[in-house]
């Protein structure tokens, strides 16, 4: 199933509301389930949504067990686990939304400080956002899951933040951040690289402005592992830095003749191209 470009503003802001595409194929490989996986954690937990239930179905089509749920009230980060048969298991950390004063918050704490979980500086609301699930998600590691024979972790936007400084205390094999900002110092990042059991994709779709936050003059670096995705939607992971600035130049002037003018759209690519479903069009 190929899916289309998507500029609504639902898209961006309620990424929850779109049909999942796990109840469509039934298998895939580690990176597309992860990726789907990051937009799934925006479904809502709240007693009085379905989404625990939708959650649950939709992760059974995969092979993966009933999720385990984590919510930190007093940052509003959240996410979930879930175990396959197999032993892989799977950690997916709920992005920002900008209806949740929370969320936002989070986001603009950009001062630096001491990672207690690992090394180097890092982004201060990302950071409490972390440790408020930590303790739970440590828990689930340590019972539930603690036969697993691997461990993906993901998330988008904030998510991928949040996903990006639990990767080594989770002891992850595969992190996949999708549309993630700076999350720490040159010596975090350093840290995360030098890693050898962990494998890193950090995905960026074409303009996609959240993946240009937090400023690196501010002493913020980009964790490596970069997977592009050009303006039509293929995954290109040779672009050179030029290549993608053409590409990216060329997508901002087709965005604005064929999407701007329509008021249910998002009036900037660099917006749209963050809407988790722009990113699975490199997937499916």
């Amino acid at each position: 199933m190929a899916l289309d470009y998507d500029p609504s503003q639902a898209a961006l802001f309620h990424p929850e509301t779109q049909p999942s595409l796990f109840g469509a194929v039934p298998t895939h490989d580690e990176l597309t389930l992860a990726v789907e996986a990051a937009r799934l954690a925006y479904l809502r937990f709240d007693d009085l949504q379905p989404g625990k239930p939708t959650l649950a179905s939709l992760l059974a089509v995969q092979g993966f067990a009933a999720p385990t749920l984590f919510r930190h009230a007093p940052t509003d980060s959240a996410g979930f686990g879930t175990l396959r048969q197999d032993g892989s298991a799977l950690l997916a950390l709920r992005g920002s939304q900008i209806n949740h004063i929370k969320d936002v918050i989070s986001e603009t704490q950009v001062v630096r400080m001491r990672w207690p979980l690992g090394h180097g500086k890092v982004h201060c609301g990302f950071a409490k956002a972390a440790l408020g699930l930590w303790p739970s998600i440590e828990h689930w590691l340590n019972s539930t899951a603690h036969r697993r024979t691997s461990l993906t972790i993901t998330g988008h936007s904030l998510g991928a933040a949040i996903a990006t400084l639990l990767a080594e205390p989770a002891n992850a094999d595969f992190l996949v951040a999708v549309g993630s900002p700076r999350v720490g110092d040159p010596d975090f990042s350093e840290h995360l690289r030098a890693n050898q059991h962990l494998r890193v994709m950090r995905l960026v779709d074409c303009c996609d402005v959240v993946t240009e936050l937090v400023p690196a003059n501010l002493g913020f670096e980009h964790v490596h592992g970069l997977g592009y995705i050009d303006r039509y939607g293929n995954r290109q992971e040779a672009f050179s830095a030029h290549s993608i600035h053409q590409d990216q130049q060329k997508a901002r002037f087709d965005y604005l003749t064929r999407y701007a003018v329509d008021e249910r759209n998002v009036f900037l690519r660099e917006w749209a191209d963050h809407s988790p479903i722009n990113y699975l069009r490199a997937f499916w």
